[in-house]
This record gives C-alpha cells, structure tokens and sequence, in this order.
C-alpha cells in the first residue's frame, strides 16, 4: 500500500476550507484504488498545528500517481488550493 500525508497552513487565518474538502473526497471516491480517504480542517485541540490534513492510502504508487495527476485533481490544487495556501509539508510511506 501506498499512504500520501499532506498537510496545510492557509495564509488566512479565518479561511474555513472553502469547499475543498469535499471536492478531494468527490474526487477519491472515483477512484478503485484507494483505500481509505481523510481530508478535513483541524480541530483546533492542539496550538501551532497545520490548518488542513490530507491522508489518503492507496493500493500502489501507480494508484496514487492516477489520483495526484487527474485533471481534477490538478484544477482543485490550481484553483482551490494554492490561491488560499501559505504552506504545505507532504510525507508518503509505503507498507
């Protein structure tokens, strides 16, 4: 299996998630390779955290590369995402 882990930091501290959780989850759910999918804001328990966490596992890299280059995928990053991101650190395991 293959687990994609990214998290956001948005440039406004008030920006809610502007819909983009529910496009990532519209745009898995299409998709027979991935396992399980997780997207959303934090809860806000802990300070200092990112704002947005993305965990996706995947049957393979193969799975995942169809997803992270889907066109859909690329118009959410392009027109969602980066407009409303200050930063972002990703980690990808394998298992």
């Amino acid at each position: 299996a293959f687990t994609h882990v990214v998290t956001f930091k948005w440039l406004d501290d008030d920006f809610a998630d502007g819909g983009i959780a529910d496009a990532l989850r519209g745009l898995a759910s299409r998709f027979d390779g991935v396992h399980h999918y997780l997207c959303g804001p934090d809860v806000g328990f802990t300070p200092s955290t990112y704002d947005f966490a993305v965990v996706g596992t995947f049957d393979d890299r193969e799975s995942f590369l169809a997803y992270r280059d889907h066109p859909e995928h690329q118009r959410i990053l392009a027109e969602m995402i980066a407009p409303n991101l200050q930063s972002r650190h990703v980690v990808q395991l394998e298992h």
